[in-house]
């Protein structure tokens, strides 16, 4: 696994080695033959040679995790490296364009088209073609910027030496400007590779986004349940990977930790959808003007005081005023005097919510003990269990009772009831068969103190 982490970083060392004997051997080629083409190839190649050792700087150091001075990691470092590497090349081109077109006009200077001087360049060649091959491969595997833009510089390596070798072969035929021609082929095709690496690490320097990236990205959110709303979303990349956020809009009243769960599902989907996708996600409340249960629950989760808020039911008057009536909870040590405080308070978070409330009535209730002393005692009840059966599947929709269970808590016993009807209902008549359960128990078991029946499909 380490061998396959360091791979590029081996591709780019290896790359540089090769790089070592090709400038070498150019350069001494070069100088025997007095062949500004095989020159030009040379400080192409030596140029190459830094290019590649800035790759390799910079894949290493782009593989270096996150940390305090740099929290969204190092990866920028290989796209900074391809922009240097393009920068470079235009130098060179531009330097090699100008000797070029100087011999032409003085009349150049004498080339020997010698043998080995052609052997050369056929090696070089091939050597090239493999790094180019080699380099695109692993770049692309790994999504190294830098490695990518090295193999677009060995392309262009090929193409000027092709480009040398015609010069050279004019030469020998007898056209001494030739040599020059093939010099200025070589310059346009460098600066052609080098607009190209420049002007794409330039567009992820200054964060252009990746195309089609934030429409996927997107897509992929809106997918998830949960999510009402994709407010925006923003996608750069650095380095090998992309880095993200997203604002998405949900339920006004979801809590701390559904709210954690809904990021993990979003984060998740995202992975799917873009797997080197590194992304915050910010949840922000949505407001909808007709669930009025909901923006009463938001303005006492905003009031702060209250401990639960249940029961809550919203009257519409006929001039279409709204008189609200609720049960809250409030810690059961706490005065009066503070109860009311609070109480009022959640009234006007209630009133600067819902402007056309006339009338709004709490009912204070103290909050239930975190734990309850009790005791199972079904086993020893069973007569009374086998009664409660009766009555629960007596109903005329329940099909059947599917579990009794009685408890003793100091001395009171509380049923719970669980009991199968049809699925195609809906919960509102479900809720109402509870209720008919539970008085019907009541009525026919009055040893039960309390009844708690859920109706299941």
């Amino acid at each position: 696994m380490k061998v396959l982490e360091r791979r590029p970083e081996l591709v780019a060392f290896g790359s540089v080695g090769v790089g070592v004997v090709l400038v070498a051997a150019k350069l001494v080629v070069g100088v025997l033959t007095g062949s500004l083409g095989i020159l030009s190839d040379a400080a192409h190649s030596f140029l190459d040679l830094a290019a590649s050792a800035f790759t390799l700087f910079a894949v290493r150091a782009s593989r270096k995790p996150a940390d305090r001075e740099h929290p969204y990691g190092h990866g920028r470092t290989e796209n900074l490296a391809a922009f240097a590497e393009g920068v470079l090349l235009i130098f060179t081109a531009a330097a090699i364009a100008f000797e070029a077109i100087r011999r032409l006009a003085t009349g150049g200077v004498e080339v020997n088209p010698a043998g080995y001087a052609f052997v050369l360049l056929i090696a070089t060649l091939v050597i090239e073609s493999v790094r180019a091959a080699i380099l695109r491969r692993v770049g692309q595997q790994a999504s190294s910027e830098a490695l990518l833009a090295d193999a677009t510089n060995r392309l262009s390596d090929v193409l000027s030496t092709v480009g040398v070798i015609v010069g050279l072969l004019g030469v020998r035929f007898g056209l001494p400007w030739a040599d020059s021609v093939a010099a200025l082929l070589v310059a346009g095709i460098i600066a052609r590779a080098a607009g190209m690496i420049a002007w794409r690490s330039g567009d992820i320097l200054i964060d252009r986004a990746p195309a089609g990236a934030e429409e996927t990205l997107r897509n992929a959110i809106r997918g998830v349940d949960g999510v009402r709303e994709v407010r925006a979303v923003r996608v750069r990349r650095s380095g090998p990977n992309l880095l993200g956020d997203a604002s998405i809009a949900t339920g006004r009243m979801l809590s701390v930790e559904a709210a954690s769960a809904l990021v993990k599902d979003v984060k998740a989907k995202a992975h799917q959808a873009m797997p080197r996708l590194d992304l915050a996600v910010a949840v922000e409340g949505q407001e909808q003007q007709g669930d009025l249960v909901e923006r009463i629950h938001a303005a006492a989760a905003r009031n702060g005081g209250v401990r639960d808020l249940h029961n809550v039911t919203v009257e519409r008057e006929a001039d279409g005023s709204l008189h609200l009536t609720m049960h809250a909870k409030l810690p059961g040590d706490e005065s009066l005097a503070q109860a009311s405080t609070t109480s009022r308070a959640l009234e006007r978070s209630i009133r600067a919510e819902l402007p056309e409330v006339t009338r709004i009535d709490i009912h204070l209730e103290p909050t239930d003990p975190d734990v309850i002393p009790g005791q199972d005692v079904t086993a020893r009840n069973a007569q009374m269990a086998a009664r409660i059966r009766a009555v629960v599947e007596s109903h005329p929709e329940v099909k059947r009772c599917l579990d009794v269970e009685l408890s003793d808590r100091d001395g009171r016993i509380y049923a719970h009831v669980v009991a199968e009807a049809a699925g195609e209902i809906s919960l509102e008549h479900a809720h109402g068969i509870e209720s008919e359960l539970e008085e019907m128990i009541r009525h026919e078991v009055p040893e039960v103190h309390e009844v708690v029946t859920r109706v299941t499909a």
